[in-house]
């Protein structure tokens, strides 16, 4: 589907997708590195292999630095993007008017 349009713009497309729908895509690196420690745990504690090296301090500084760099970006891309259409929830103006009472 779509196979025309290449894979970065349809990347685009699907976050402004989940925007419209107001889905949180972006995970806090607190809590990307909160789970990646608890499925560590389990992993160990249930005798499974975890195939990924042990995240070291240095290393999960640097991603949470390049985390927060893609996400500036993201949102300077997003405030200087034109907005297309508008939604028409607010078309209709809901009018308030003073009862008269006699």
């Amino acid at each position: 589907m779509f196979s025309h349009l290449s894979s970065l713009y349809r990347n685009e497309l699907e976050r402004q997708f989940l925007e419209l729908l107001q889905f949180n895509i972006n995970v806090p690196s607190s809590v990307y590195a909160k789970y990646y420690f608890d499925l560590r745990s389990l992993a160990e504690a249930n005798n499974l292999s975890f195939p990924l090296e042990p995240l070291s301090r240095d290393r999960a500084y640097k991603l949470e630095a390049i985390s927060r760099l893609c996400e500036d970006k993201y949102k300077d891309f997003r405030k200087s993007a034109k907005k297309r259409s508008v939604s028409a929830d607010n078309l209709t103006v809901v009018r308030w008017s003073p009862a008269i009472i006699s």
